[in-house]
């Protein structure tokens, strides 16, 4: 539910995360680049037996939000109030998940004023498991969403560390659709290598850093549709 290539701050080219996940026998993947659908449409041109569903993830005034099921961005991406893409999106038929929660400043009430339709429990480059992933049950336990997992590979080799478990007979979104409304998704695998999550760690906070000093501190109250 949570992959990046080249596409933004990923090391791996789509055909390599497809290699990886299809050798560590996931059934599907979705590409979240940020802010970028270019990976998921050059993976929907090869054959590669998995259901490669379409994604991106955006930075919100309230936390980063992984959009699922849709072929186009909103029109602005940047600066967006989390209010604002969630109602988006759910107008257009897509899914959101709240994108490791755990990590940074929680958002709680806004949060539980609009919910997203899942929440990332685990995330494969949190540093530790256990306080972690007992932050993101709790946040999953008041908002009363289901609960999955995403590796957040921004190495090919970090694919499917950590996956959605999703209980239906076929394969397709729709089908992953209706598993999510029914709560029949949950999250499984653990945490990426030490190393692989010091180096994304670390690339992150200073591409963090950089963004901070080159840009305003206010955000917009609404957003163009």
């Amino acid at each position: 539910m949570h992959t990046h290539t080249v596409y933004s701050d990923g090391r791996g080219t789509v055909r390599e995360v497809l290699k990886i996940a299809k050798l560590k026998g996931l059934n599907g993947l979705a590409i979240t680049d940020h802010d970028s659908l270019r990976g998921y449409f050059e993976a929907k041109l090869y054959d590669s037996g998995l259901l490669v569903v379409p994604g991106y993830e955006v930075d919100t005034d309230a936390g980063h939000v992984l959009v699922l099921g849709l072929e186009f961005l909103p029109s602005e991406t940047e600066h967006i109030r989390y209010e604002s893409l969630i109602e988006w999106v759910r107008r257009a038929n897509g899914l959101t998940i709240l994108a490791h929660p755990a990590a940074g400043k929680t958002s709680i009430n806004r949060w539980m004023q609009c919910k997203p339709d899942a929440i990332e429990v685990l995330n494969a480059l949190y540093p530790l498991y256990g306080y972690f992933v007992r932050r993101s049950l709790n946040i999953a336990s008041k908002l009363g969403v289901p609960m999955v997992g995403g590796s957040d590979a921004h190495n090919p080799q970090s694919v499917g560390d950590s996956y959605t478990i999703v209980k239906s007979d076929n394969l397709s979104f729709e089908d992953l659709i209706e598993a999510f409304k029914r709560g029949d998704v949950y999250f499984g695998g653990g945490l990426s290598p030490l190393s692989s999550r010091l180096k994304t760690g670390l690339e992150y906070m200073v591409s963090a850093v950089v963004s901070h000093v080159g840009e305003g501190s206010k955000w917009p109250t609404t957003m163009k549709s």
